[in-house]
C-alpha cells in the first residue's frame, strides 16, 4: 500500500510572508488595546456607576485576535483566513452599528482600532488572493479539486 503523495506546492514569495508576519503584528496589537480597555486602562465610553466592567468585551474580544494572530502565522488554510476577514468585516460594521448607543460615539481608540481591522482584511484579501497554489492549481486550504478523468 503506497502513502498518496501530495503535489509540491510553489515557493512562497518574501512579501507575501513579510505581509502574514505584519498582519498577525496588526492583529496581536488590536489584542493588546482591546486587553487595554477591558482592564479600563483607556477609556473609550464614559461608564456610569451601574455600568458592567469592560472586562467582559476586553478578555474575549482579544483572545479573538491573538487567536486571529496565531492562525495567520502558523496556517496556510484559506478557509481560515477567509472567516478572519468575515470576523473583520463583521466587527466594523457591528462598531459602527452600536456606535450611537454610546458615550461618545466614537473615539480614538475605536477608529485606531476599525483602522487597524481594516488593514487586517486588506492584509487577508490580498493573501488569499496571492497565496501560491499547488501543482494542480488547486488553493491550499480550501480542498481538494478533482482531476479531470480522461478519455471521455
Amino acid at each position: 500500500m503506497t502513502t498518496p503523495t501530495r503535489a509540491p506546492r510553489a515557493p512562497i514569495p518574501g512579501y507575501l510572508r513579510a505581509l502574514r508576519v505584519a498582519t498577525a503584528g496588526l492583529a496581536t496589537a488590536a489584542a493588546v488595546v482591546y486587553l487595554l480597555i477591558g482592564f479600563e486602562v483607556l477609556q473609550v465610553v464614559e461608564a456610569g456607576p451601574s455600568d458592567p466592567s469592560l472586562l467582559w468585551f476586553g478578555i474575549p474580544a482579544a483572545a479573538a485576535f491573538l487567536f486571529g494572530a496565531v492562525v495567520i502565522l502558523v496556517s496556510e488554510r484559506m478557509l481560515l483566513w477567509a472567516l478572519g476577514a468575515f470576523f473583520q468585516v463583521f466587527t466594523i460594521f457591528a462598531y459602527v452599528g452600536v456606535a450611537e448607543d454610546r458615550t461618545p460615539p466614537y473615539e480614538f481608540w475605536g477608529i485606531t482600532l476599525r483602522v487597524v481591522q481594516t488593514l487586517i482584511l486588506v492584509a487577508l484579501v490580498v493573501l488569499i488572493s496571492r497565496y501560491p497554489q499547488d501543482e494542480r492549481g488547486a488553493r491550499l486550504g480550501f480542498g481538494r479539486r478533482r482531476r479531470a478523468v480522461r478519455g471521455r
